[in-house]
């Protein structure tokens, strides 16, 4: 990170900063600012080393400074942007090589994580999990992408402290900054958020029968479809279907979630 920070404070201050949309709609305002912004960094119309100046994104979509002020800090959070001294809030400078490693190295973790997880997990633990699965299918019938990226690495975060085993729970949320960017970035790319949701429901079939044959094989299913959504964020091509049961269909690129 000390690198990163000092490289992006040697770029030249941005002059003239890509068009963000027009005003924003429905959904809270910062919220909106978030979709907005994080789909135009992941997609690469925001480049690393953008400063991100709250008046003029206000100006832009039309709204105050506080609700850009609270979605830059949501994606300081993300991992998509980084406070340098003296520039202010600039987008993240990330590496593809570090989002396929983090997502290898998500996968076998986590496989691990269930493999222990699964026949110590009590109802009270499967009470949790079913919650925040719950609330992942609500936010995916409203598609606010914000709130489901939240509970979706809320539910991986809870596997991983329910496994019992610290110093891997600790590994990961020593990684959480790499590991909410992967998130946020394949959550922005799948407009199909119920058929991501209805993964996390498989893992939660797996788990549920206390095998841990069949959690592993939950998770490898999971991060299969994940690794495929992060071969088409980083190789350019379009967001998977919003709508569909399960297939993809190309659609016309867009500024914002």
């Amino acid at each position: 990170m000390p690198g990163t920070v000092q490289r992006l404070r040697q770029l030249p201050a941005d002059s003239s900063p890509p068009t963000l949309g027009g005003p924003l709609s429905f959904r809270t305002l910062p919220e909106q600012v978030v979709a907005r912004l994080r789909y135009a960094i992941v997609t690469g119309k925001l480049r690393p080393g953008t400063r991100l100046v709250e008046m003029r994104i206000a100006e832009q979509m039309q709204t105050s400074r506080g609700p850009v002020r609270d979605a830059i800090a949501v994606l300081e959070r993300e991992g998509l942007v980084v406070k340098v001294p003296h520039r202010g809030a600039c987008v993240l400078d990330f590496d593809p090589r570090l989002l396929r490693e983090a997502a290898s190295l998500r996968g076998r973790l986590e496989e691990f994580a269930v493999s222990l997880m699964a026949p110590r997990l009590g109802v009270d633990g499967l009470a949790r999990l079913e919650s925040l699965v719950q609330g992942m299918e609500n936010a995916a019938r409203r598609h606010t992408v914000q709130e489901f990226s939240d509970l979706d690495y809320r539910f991986h975060d809870a596997i991983f402290e329910m496994s019992g085993h610290h110093t891997l729970h600790e590994v990961w949320r020593g990684m959480q900054r790499r590991f909410r960017v992967f998130l946020a970035s394949t959550n922005v790319i799948n407009r199909n958020l119920r058929m991501v949701a209805q993964r996390h429901r498989a893992i939660l079939v797996g788990l549920a029968s206390r095998k841990p044959a069949d959690s592993r094989r939950a998770i490898r299913g999971h991060f299969a479809w994940m690794e495929k959504e992060l071969q088409i964020l980083l190789g350019g091509h379009e967001p998977l279907a919003r709508t569909g049961r399960g297939r993809r269909r190309r659609s016309a690129p867009q500024g914002s979630e």
